[in-house]
């Protein structure tokens, strides 16, 4: 079964067949970096990780690159806000958004391309914008004129903002030939951080940095383009509008995917709501495997609500899927009902990855199989251990080994063992109550003392 992704651009599922057979290369718009990045934009770049990876995993060679926007208004007005250099807060928050994303496991990115590394590129696009009768200039610098460009809004089916359309950035020139007009570049102003070209003094706008850095790693048209809902409008319509009017080759990107928001109590995460929590805080109340299985546990194009619940429920799933990897007795030679089992597993678990990255109907495939394994009573083997392994490649949300703690767990055992046969039942018994502490349940049976991770 061929990968099938749903395309926003023509709103249906299609077939996944990349430009050059067997070679992807993806572009996710990366973040601002004037600020700690947030769990929305964890939640975004945790499942672009996975489609990255599960390309991988199908063949595919990918590369990925993803923009730092780090030449911004919202940069220029936190700085002066602190009174640093627009270009040494940018580097603080880049800095700290590579820690976050390390300490979330996203590790596909193969390319970081910082705007201000890429003026030259961005100049040159705006002049083939200039050249082709797309661009004007007003007295606050070039912008770019939709009327030109008569496809502009088939990714969104409109051409008008909504309310959770990422505004913030959005141009006011009484002077604009159209209400939707964007800046391509802006003049330059006092105190505020400009290059000399031929387009006067000034910086670029936002959507131009995009473009012109994919452009200058992947050329102008490549395959997959990822990135938040509400980025599909404006910003991923002008990205189209900007490279389709400057290349004249259509279209930008073949498959444009897009992830849903990130909610607390109900409302999109912002600052002004008062529901801002950011991935270092969220990594203080859970480690970076509770987090991805949360992520990854919903579909990528479904909202998500982040709470408590949400992260027990995280929690117990994993410890659900831990519990029966401690359970694997790699001596154990499986019986032909179990091989046949776990290859089934195998299947309709990819057959859900195949479909849109169905993420939360391969994990049920999971748990369907772990209570399949368990009502058999036979242990899991060597071939339940490979299966366990190849989700935790993709998924990196489940501690398989135990390695440490299973031996300190196991040593904490033995202390009780010796004080129970000692008759010290008070002090065995404080041993038990701080394994419970740690999320330990532990079980004397006639066999012997078993213990698991419970829910807590």
């Amino acid at each position: 079964m061929p990968v099938r992704l749903f395309n926003t651009l023509t709103k249906r599922k299609e077939p996944f067949e990349p430009m050059t057979p067997g070679v992807v290369r993806m572009f996710v718009c990366g973040p601002t970096v004037y600020d700690f990045s947030h769990i929305g934009h964890a939640k975004t770049y945790t499942h672009f990780d996975f489609v990255a990876r599960y390309l991988k995993k199908r063949g595919y060679q990918v590369t990925y690159a993803q923009n730092i926007t780090d030449v911004d208004d919202k940069i220029i007005k936190r700085a002066a806000e602190l009174g640093v250099a627009p270009r040494e807060l940018s580097a603080r928050f880049e800095a700290r958004y590579l820690e976050d994303m390390a300490a979330l496991h996203n590790t596909s990115v193969d390319t970081y391309e910082r705007a201000h590394d890429h003026i030259d590129d961005i100049v040159a696009q705006v002049q083939a914008l200039i050249d082709r009768g797309h661009a004007y200039r007003l007295d606050d610098g070039w912008y770019f004129d939709l009327s030109t460009f008569p496809d502009y809004g088939k990714l969104s089916g409109r051409t008008h903002v909504e309310a959770e359309d990422s505004v913030a950035r959005i141009d006011e020139h009484a002077g604009k030939r159209n209400a939707g007009d964007f800046a391509l570049w802006k003049a330059r102003k006092p105190g505020e951080p400009h290059w000399d070209t031929p387009l006067g003094e000034g910086r670029p706008g936002w959507h131009i940095e995009d473009t012109a850095i994919t452009e200058a790693v992947f050329g102008p048209q490549y395959d997959l383009h990822g990135g938040a809902v509400d980025l599909i409008f404006p910003h991923h319509e002008a990205e189209i509008a900007q490279q389709e009017a400057a290349s004249g080759k259509v279209p930008l990107v073949r498959y444009w995917m897009h992830a849903g928001l990130l909610r607390v109590d109900g409302a999109k995460m912002a600052k002004s709501a008062g529901n801002f929590l950011t991935i270092r805080q969220a990594l203080e109340l859970a480690d970076f495997r509770t987090l991805r299985y949360a992520f990854l546990s919903q579909h990528y194009r479904s909202s998500m609500e982040f709470n408590d619940v949400t992260l027990a429920h995280a929690r117990a799933a994993r410890r659900r899927v831990e519990n029966f990897a401690r359970l694997v007795d790699v001596g154990h030679t499986e019986s032909a009902a179990a091989l046949e089992l776990v290859a089934g597993t195998r299947e309709r678990f990819f057959e859900h990855l195949d479909d849109d990255l169905d993420t939360p109907g391969a994990v049920a495939v999971v748990f369907e199989w772990i209570r399949e394994q368990n009502r058999t009573g036979e242990p899991p083997g060597p071939a339940a251990l490979a299966l366990l392994r190849e989700v935790d490649g993709l998924f990196d949300a489940f501690d398989l080994e135990h390695s440490h703690e299973d031996a300190d767990v196991e040593e904490e055992l033995a202390r009780r063992r010796e004080l129970r046969a000692a008759r010290r039942f008070a002090e065995a018994d404080k041993i038990r109550d701080a394994l419970r502490e740690r999320g330990i349940t532990i079980e004397d049976t006639a066999d012997g003392t078993r213990w698991w991770y419970h829910n807590g």
